[in-house]
């Protein structure tokens, strides 16, 4: 990933967008959490009827909150990485106007006194650049992590259908109905984490 100003540029603003889009996110793990409450009070009164759906409660609870927690720390260090790619931006900026009055001056009297500061430039430019690449690989870390908890919720979707099917039929479909809502909760989070991580490639 070249660090140049237009990058920089560019991941200012996606990071911008990415916290838009995960907004969408945070309102689907509040939904799958509110479900898995009506899951737990469903099953309490079931009893021994559906007392096998219980894992998959405390899994709708625990998807929840890490999701909630995820799309907080995404937001976190989308906001550094803003910060971070305007800083690049100008740093990079600066680097290259010093090249440029280097090149010029480089027959001039006293030229070379431009050399420390050029230098202090160039390496700031490289600092700023390195800590861009650290945060942008942090964020798709944790998008990476978001699309595997939405993963392991389809499976647990396909376990917990077999586990309504099974259950007293008048519990059925209120247990399917919670399966339903759980799957395009996590279908529409992982399709969103995927469309960050798209927008932050281009």
């Amino acid at each position: 990933m070249p660090s140049t100003p237009k990058n920089s540029a560019h991941f200012f603003i996606n990071a911008a967008t990415v916290a838009a889009e995960l907004s969408v996110v945070l309102t689907e793990a509040k939904n799958i959490s509110l479900e898995a409450m009506n899951a737990k009070a469903l099953v309490a009164r079931a009893g021994d009827n559906v007392r096998t759906f219980k894992p998959i409660t405390d899994f709708m609870v625990e998807l929840a909150n890490d999701t909630i927690w995820l799309v907080k720390e995404i937001n976190r260090e989308a906001l550094v990485l803003s910060r971070t790619s305007l800083s690049d931006l100008h740093s990079a900026d600066a680097h290259e106007r010093f090249k440029q009055a280097q090149a010029r001056s480089r027959t001039a009297p006293f030229g070379d006194t431009l050399d420390p500061v050029a230098q202090s430039a160039s390496h700031q430019h490289h600092q700023q650049s390195m800590q861009l690449k650290r945060h942008m690989r942090k964020l798709f870390e944790l998008l990476d992590e978001i699309e595997s908890r939405m993963l392991a919720a389809n499976v647990v979707t396909a376990t917990s259908r077999l586990e309504a099917a099974t259950a007293a039929d008048s519990y059925q479909a209120s247990l399917e109905g919670i399966v339903v809502k759980l799957e395009k909760a996590a279908n529409r989070i992982k399709h969103i984490a995927s469309k960050c991580r798209h927008s932050l490639e281009r």
